[in-house]
């Protein structure tokens, strides 16, 4: 049987790669997980399989205290633009990783330096 992809939206392509279990419940870490452990990824536009078990998903729309959901789309829309992928686009963990370096710079000072999770992320 085929490993079943991953469908994620594009700023979890780049924000999935430093997820350190932290910062989430239980159950929605152990979801976050089962994603991360698939070899394949789907990319997709909008909310994807982590949105889905999120309690800030509310009408197909990310409405957490944090972000709004345009912030979460402008996110995506950077992501596949620096990670060159587009919705459809099939990649793995390795590809995605391998461009890491040459976006990450970039990445950081556009949205990671207001994230809340900067410090799970990045931290020495």
């Amino acid at each position: 049987m085929p490993a079943q992809k991953a469908k994620l939206r594009g700023h979890h392509l780049i924000c999935l790669n430093f997820f350190r279990g932290e910062g989430y419940s239980e159950d929605f870490i152990k979801s976050i997980y089962s994603v991360i452990g698939r070899e394949k990824v789907e990319v997709v536009a909008g909310p994807d399989e982590v949105c889905k078990k999120c309690p800030s998903l509310v009408g197909n729309k990310c409405a957490n205290d944090d972000y709004t959901n345009e912030e979460i789309l402008l996110q995506d829309k950077e992501a596949l633009r620096l990670l060159v992928y587009k919705p459809g686009d099939i990649t793995n963990w390795e590809t995605i990783s391998d461009r890491l370096p040459l976006i990450i710079e970039e990445w950081k000072s556009e949205f990671c330096l207001n994230c809340k999770y900067l410090k799970v992320c990045f931290k020495n």
